[in-house]
């Protein structure tokens, strides 16, 4: 199990900006194995070019294991985000 946005009708979706430099996304794109496991999506938000990466092939839900949600923990607390949507997200 990966974290992953999916597109929901009347949904949002939490998360942080980080400004990159194009080297930066380089490494990223190696990183996260795009174009093969991951695809890139481009949108403006408050007048600021963001990028996000979703999975190329979904996959039905699985519980992560405990390094890799803990790892997801420590992002919502460094990025101060709603730790009330992951547990939520978890319960899906």
């Amino acid at each position: 199990m990966y974290a992953d946005i999916e597109c929901k009708k009347n949904s949002t979706v939490q998360g942080a900006l980080f400004e990159i430099s194009k080297i930066d996304e380089k490494e990223l794109d190696v990183y996260e194995d795009y174009p093969v496991v991951y695809k890139k999506h481009y949108f403006t938000y408050y007048g600021k070019k963001v990028m996000t990466y979703t999975m190329t092939k979904k996959t039905s839900f699985t519980f992560p294991t405990e390094r890799y949600l803990n790892i997801v923990k420590k992002g919502y607390i460094d990025c101060k985000l709603e730790k009330k949507y992951l547990i939520k997200a978890l319960k899906a």
